[in-house]
């Protein structure tokens, strides 16, 4: 698979471990909130780079609208415990397998059809949806739309996360920006976040559940 910008990984989706698999499933899995809730198939993904409030937005849906929320650091967080000695690669690559293996199998752990994935869409778009896409899932896009100077002030005040730090985050924006036209140049935004609004999740909220009734 073409490299398609200096940071951007080709790990191979197969290949889980069935130990790190059980492990995760217990852990992580069947330790979301709204696993049981009844909502229908719905794809929530954000177009954006990191630390502008991806995960602030992903708990609102969570609280207010009963959504299933997916986050790639806590999955991280997860094989940490189990193995605090894995290395930076390997951590991407254990995390990109189970997400991909647990995407493909949704419909058959919950029946919560309300799925936020909280993590930047653009990079592996063309890899990720068509996953979800087999199983009837349609999209909904939250575009984040903030400027260099936001992000880095959005970043210093948050700090570092146990699985990356603040300075290896600012040496992604140039390959966020060649993702984030990639994805944007073959779909549609639905909701749209800029420095002006970007706290204000009420119309993103309104917007999703319109969508959810839409197709209720």
């Amino acid at each position: 698979m073409e490299k398609l910008s200096p940071h951007y990984r080709n790990d191979n989706a197969d290949d889980l471990p069935a130990d790190i698999k059980a492990y995760l499933d217990k852990h992580f899995l069947q330790q979301l909130e709204n696993l049981q809730v009844q909502n229908p198939k719905l794809l929530v993904v954000f177009s954006a780079a990191n630390g502008v409030g991806k995960s602030s937005l992903a708990q609102r849906l969570k609280r207010d609208l009963k959504a299933l929320v997916l986050e790639n650091d806590q999955v991280k967080t997860c094989l940490l415990a189990y193995n605090p000695d894995l290395g930076r690669d390997e951590l991407n690559r254990l995390t990109w397998q189970y997400t991909m293996n647990l995407y493909a199998r949704l419909p058959a752990v919950t029946p919560n059809g309300l799925v936020v994935r909280d993590g930047v869409i653009d990079w592996y778009y063309d890899r990720i949806l068509p996953v979800f896409g087999k199983q009837g899932y349609p999209i909904f896009t939250v575009a984040f739309d903030v400027s260099e100077e936001k992000r880095i002030e959005l970043l210093t005040k948050r700090g570092d996360k146990q699985t990356v730090g603040v300075p290896r985050l600012m040496k992604l924006f140039e390959d966020h920006a060649v993702h984030i036209n990639r994805f944007r140049a073959s779909h549609a935004l639905d909701a749209v976040l800029t420095d002006d609004n970007l706290f204000d999740y009420d119309g993103v909220v309104a917007a999703i559940r319109r969508r959810l009734q839409e197709l209720q």
